[in-house]
């Protein structure tokens, strides 16, 4: 068997949901497993057993993986590292904070780093609720490698775009992978000034109001609803 986008679709047809929010996300996975069967060395794949796109077996597998990946909740998750108690001696004696300052930076701190951790999550989300009309496909899942959304033209050229939350959100050894590629890459912030980058999106982004305001709408939103679903539990 070869690869089949109707067998795509149908398989993913069996994990959608039927709700509004979820409308149009059989065929994002579809077109992106129509991107790996023109592009195989872009998918990515942890421990052995790899599946295959030519197979109902293989595609299962990714379905699974897509849709769950994206019901999963990306709201910031509750500190479980313990602090290293030198920082707060650090700060004590260098900045003359209290003992019950230190305290409180302590878990003002980790609340911090759990948020930052969430939002580059969070900034794909928001995207692909405006783009997905627009065909742009959101390769959620983490089987694709250095790609979140995809895009193919008109002329059946594949456009390929990485997205990163800040300018300084990736090492040496990750931006080496779109050496020798057509990837893009676009970022949202600047880690040395207080600036977005939204003008900058890659051209066939463009067009579709996708602004700092709109990001700060949908995450509020969306951490409200989903604070409340919690809740609810």
């Amino acid at each position: 068997m070869t690869f089949d986008i109707a067998t795509a679709r149908q398989i993913a047809t069996i994990y959608s949901e039927d709700k509004d929010f979820e409308k149009g996300l059989t065929e994002s996975f579809a077109q992106t497993c129509f991107f790996l069967a023109d592009n195989p060395e872009c998918i990515s794949w942890k421990g052995k057993n790899m599946p295959s796109i030519d197979t109902e077996d293989g595609l299962t597998i990714l379905a699974e993986r897509y849709f769950s990946s994206y019901r999963k909740s990306d709201f910031p998750a509750d500190p479980n590292t313990i602090p290293d108690e030198m920082v707060s001696i650090v700060m004590q004696k260098a900045y003359e904070y209290s003992s019950e300052q230190c305290e409180q930076i302590k878990i003002d701190h980790q609340h911090s780093m759990c948020a930052e951790n969430c939002v580059g999550a969070l900034l794909e989300r928001y995207i692909d609720s405006v783009l997905r009309p627009q065909d742009w496909h959101w390769c959620c899942g983490n089987f694709v490698k250095a790609i979140d959304f995809i895009k193919k033209t008109d002329n059946g050229i594949w456009i390929p775009v990485q997205i990163k939350n800040r300018n300084n959100t990736e090492n040496s050894s990750s931006s080496a992978i779109r050496n020798g590629t057509i990837i893009q890459k676009w970022f949202r912030s600047f880690s040395k000034k207080k600036t977005t980058n939204w003008a900058k999106l890659p051209e066939l982004m463009q067009g579709y109001e996708l602004i700092e305001q709109g990001f700060t709408d949908f995450v509020t939103d969306y951490l409200v609803a989903e604070k409340i679903r919690r809740q609810q539990k």
